[in-house]
């Protein structure tokens, strides 16, 4: 009777077919029909009017222009200040800053000089001299201005644009942008770029040449900073008086910017879509201005825009604003019941994708329980996989979880079985019987969990594979599933991380009044076969060969290396040791004749350090051959 009651119940939640028929396929019924008639009404009336298209065009065309000019500037600064800091270089004494400024004046040719100054206001300059060569110089003393910036960047975050300064030497004004340097928490000093405002209104002068526009840039309101009048400079600048007023550079329709206009004109262009616009009749023809306000150059807000004749704008504008009034009405409206239906559908769906993606990853864990839905595929697709996770849960502690990544990532080509040549790691605890018999059984598990959690948190940090844990010993493999051409290198990493690991875990041992860990560990490198072994009801990713019996041999062996300096004893053989870089310290451990093997095998022992790897001291002679 309850499973009839469920399934009654189950029947009655609302079907996801029947809400994708009714919503959506009514949502795009209304969509379309109003494409449509907005298509027709805006192809009848010609609401796209290519005057104004083209003027906003060049609007963003001159905002791209002084962003290419600038951007770059505040990118070089922000990386020399990174690598001063990064390499402790000292830009008053160091080379190195002469040829990075050097650098970064070749790389950004806007920039016209660099300059750095310390904290007790001493300026080193690097600027472009005669026929584009470059120079520098240092001041020691400087003026009451110089030192206000470099006090005023002390407490700046980052690289900003500072004031428009008046430059003797050049005769013009400079655009100039300040970066303070920092080495944690002490101010080093403040980094200095300066660029030409006449190279700025150069930018801006094809503009004109080519579309027939006037571009322009304005500070505080009413001064000019860059305009195509401007490129040979303006005769009246001085310091006093570093940029001329909108009525000095003789340009008729910019001095009329900032007029209010007839009414008619004010509606039309308080009616304009897209930034700031406006309609102005200058002695009989109409003017479109199209411009933008932007605090980003500097403490004074520019005025980036363009200005071009326009005479046909008016009644495509009306036109304009009346389909896109109701085009905003229908979108507004049909925006919102896609986002009831959008909503109804995708939150459970998105719970079960976030869910399901973290069973890919095996994090049963924190993989939650689905809620029921009022949708009944979704309350179908929610009980199956609670049922399935509370499956998968049973199981999460008997998967090898990092080899299951890696396969998962892989795909299936890496389950098939091929030959690879890997590293293999045998580990074994020494004397671990008559440690074992002190404890009890609670005991020797516990002891056991926390030694594998040491060793297997050692090789997945270094890129291995746990096989298997074996009594109290512990085989590993790198190179498989994934190729890995430092397999070696990665497998001596492990090895001394596992041996930092169990030198501090023994310290902890000794200040209790417990018994150190003494450990054994053996590397090999050569060909394994490797892939999936088993039968159908068990299958096991592991490697097979004779590499992997010499490694366990080597961790035998190690039982005659002496303990009672060591905490931890790797031997490898000199396969292994012929592929590790110059990182790793070995001594040389003689010839050995491994059990199962006729011919002498080359050995060397991993010497370890509280730090790195310690570089390796020259091989000393070789002890004789034995069993």
């Amino acid at each position: 009777m309850r499973l009839r009651l469920k399934h009654g119940a189950a029947n009655r939640r609302l079907p996801i077919a029947s809400l994708l028929v009714f919503g959506l396929s009514g949502l795009v019924i209304v969509a379309v029909a109003s494409v449509l008639y907005l298509g027709l009404y805006t192809s009848r009336t010609n609401t796209m009017d290519l005057a104004r298209d083209r003027a906003e065009l060049l609007t963003t065309m001159v905002q791209g222009r002084v962003d290419l000019a600038l951007t770059p500037a505040r990118d070089q600064v922000a990386y020399l200040a990174d690598v001063i800091v990064k390499q402790h270089i000292d830009p008053m004494t160091d080379p190195r800053f002469l040829d990075m400024a050097s650098g970064a004046l070749g790389a950004a040719r806007q920039i016209t000089a660099l300059a750095f100054s310390t904290p007790d206001y001493h300026l080193l300059r690097v600027f472009r001299g005669e026929n584009g060569a470059l120079t520098h110089a240092i001041d020691l003393e400087q003026s009451p201005a110089v030192r206000a910036a470099i006090d005023a960047s002390r407490n700046a975050p980052g690289p900003y644009w500072g004031d428009i300064v008046w430059n003797a030497n050049a005769k013009q004004p400079l655009i100039n942008l300040r970066a303070p340097v920092r080495d944690g928490d002490t101010f080093v000093g403040t980094l200095y770029a300066v660029l030409s405002v006449r190279d700025l209104s150069a930018a801006l002068q094809n503009v004109l040449t080519e579309f027939d526009a006037t571009p322009f840039i304005l500070i505080d309101h009413d001064y000019v900073l860059a305009h195509p009048l401007l490129v040979e400079g303006f005769p009246g600048q001085s310091a006093e008086h570093p940029l001329p007023m909108l009525n000095e550079i003789g340009d008729a329709v910019l001095t009329h910017i900032w007029d209010q206009g007839t009414l008619l004109e004010r509606e039309r262009s308080r009616r304009l879509i897209g930034g700031s616009a406006k309609l102005m009749t200058i002695d009989g023809t109409q003017y479109l201005f199209l411009y933008v306000r932007t605090i980003d150059y500097g403490p004074k807000p520019w005025v980036i825009g363009v200005y071009l004749p326009e005479t046909t704008l008016s009644a495509a504008i009306d036109r304009l604003v009346r389909a896109v009034g109701a085009g905003a009405l229908i979108l507004v409206c049909s925006v919102l019941a896609a986002l009831w239906v959008g909503r109804k559908l995708t939150q459970q769906i998105q719970s079960l994708a976030f869910a399901a993606h973290s069973v890919r990853n095996l994090e049963f864990g924190t993989a939650a329980r689905l809620k029921p839905s009022v949708l009944r595929e979704l309350d179908d697709a929610a009980t199956a996989f609670n049922a399935m996770l509370d499956g998968l849960r049973w199981f999460e502690t008997y998967v090898p979880r990092a080899l299951v990544r890696r396969l998962v990532r892989l795909g299936g080509g890496a389950l098939e079985s091929v030959e690879r040549e890997v590293t293999v790691m045998f580990t074994d605890i020494a004397g671990f019987t008559a440690l074992s018999e002190k404890m009890s059984a609670s005991e020797v598990a516990d002891f056991l969990n926390g030694h594998f959690t040491i060793l297997d948190r050692c090789i997945d940090g270094a890129g291995g594979t746990v096989d298997k844990h074996m009594g109290d010993g512990v085989m590993a493999f790198w190179g498989a599933p994934e190729r890995q051409d430092d397999h070696a290198e990665l497998a001596a990493r492990a090895a001394h991380a596992i041996a930092l690991a169990i030198a501090e875990d023994n310290a902890r041992r000794r200040e209790r009044g417990g018994i150190p860990v003494r450990l054994r560990i053996g590397l090999h490198s050569g060909p394994v076969t490797v892939g999936n072994v088993g039968g159908p009801s068990r299958m096991s990713y592991t490697i097979v060969g004779d590499t992997v019996n010499s490694a366990e041999r080597l961790c035998e062996l190690a039982k005659q290396v002496g303990y009672e300096s060591f905490d931890t004893v790797a031997l490898i053989s000199g396969d292994t040791a012929g592929k590790l870089s110059d990182a790793f310290e070995l001594a040389p451990f003689g010839e050995h004749v491994l059990r199962g093997r006729q011919q002498p095998t080359e050995i060397f022992r991993l010497v370890f350090d509280r730090g790195q790897p310690t570089r390796r001291e020259p091989a000393q002679p070789a002890n004789s051959a034995s069993t």
